[in-house]
Formats: C-alpha cells, structure tokens, sequence
C-alpha cells in the first residue's frame, strides 16, 4: 500500500456492491457482506466509524426474515463475539441466527471448540457451523476453492472435531443456507 492508499482511508460506504452469480442450480438469494465492527478509527476513518458500522449492521439484521450468520473465529471468546452480541439484540431467542465459527485450525494446541459446535455455550436454535477457509496464503498462491474445501475436510477428519464431520464445513454450510433458504420461501 502506499502513503496515499492508506491516507485516502475515509470510512465506510452505504453504497452496495452488487455481485450476480447465476446458476440453474440453485434459489436465489441475497447476501449481505457487512463488515466486521471496528473499535478504533484508522487513518482517516471518523472517530464514529464504530457507530456507523453498528447502525448500518442494524439496518440490515433487524428484518424479521433475514438470515443472520453470525461469524465468530474459533480463537476468540464467544461471550466477546461482537456478531453474536449483534445478533441476540435483535433476535433474543436466537430463532434466525446460525453461529458460524472460523479459524478452527488457528486455536491455541491443546484446545478446541467442541461445547460451542455442539450448541453449549451460548446456544443458538439453528445451532453452529464450524468451517476453515482459505488462508492468506491459499489465496496468494491461487489454491482453488475446490483445493480449500478438500483440506478443509481433511482437516477435520484428523481433529478433536472428527466425530461431527457431517455437520462441519463449507459443503455443510452450504446445505443448511440452502435448506433455510427453501423454508422462508
């Protein structure tokens, strides 16, 4: 990055980028991509920057038939979970949020977070989805996506988390939107 880029760091946008993937083989959906919340202004960011985001987020989770997929990485404590927090203010029994919990291969060795992927620390109905994306690196190095999800599984089949593969990983949390999405229709 260069001075200017970093400097040139405003805040954010209420412009959405819209992105269309067609396929024959699934529902239409909207997703919404709402960036994580940020404590302190960077750069030039306004002193509020955590204040717009939050309302922004607001704007969007507060709809009676939205989705949310609250995303937590593994290696940060839930009960600090910004997403969940969020998410709980506007949906308090926990009926539209599903807890997706990332960076599982990042945790500390020796830990793992079982009691959460098994829905007992801050349960949610629809319950929580582990899943290891693509690395920095992965990216860098133009490792497919199709590449990502067979490590991911390879993954899982050889962690703490082997006994509940089937309810684990992106091809899972695919399904699971995919079946929600059928519902609300």
């Amino acid at each position: 990055e260069t001075e200017r880029e970093i400097g040139d760091n405003k805040g954010i946008s209420r412009k959405p980028i819209h992105l269309r993937i067609y396929s024959p083989n699934v529902l239409d959906l909207t997703l919404i991509d709402l960036p994580g919340m940020t404590k302190v202004a960077v750069g030039d960011q306004p002193e509020d920057i955590e204040v717009q985001i939050r309302e922004m987020i607001l704007e969007y989770i507060l709809e009676d038939n939205t989705i949310i997929l609250a995303v937590t990485p593994a290696n940060q404590d839930l009960a600090n979970s910004d997403a969940l927090q969020l998410a709980r203010e506007v949906d308090k029994r926990g009926d539209r949020t599903i807890g997706v919990i990332t960076k599982l291969d990042l945790m500390d060795k020796g830990t793992d977070a079982l009691d959460v992927l098994q829905n007992k620390v801050l349960p949610l109905k629809k319950g929580y989805i582990g899943v290891v994306n693509r690395s920095q690196d992965d990216i860098n190095h133009r490792r497919s996506i199709r590449t990502a999800v067979s490590a991911e599984q390879k993954f899982f089949m050889s962690s703490p988390y082997k006994d509940m593969t089937s309810r684990l990983g992106t091809k899972y949390l695919q399904q699971v939107l995919h079946k929600e999405l059928g519902s609300h229709i």
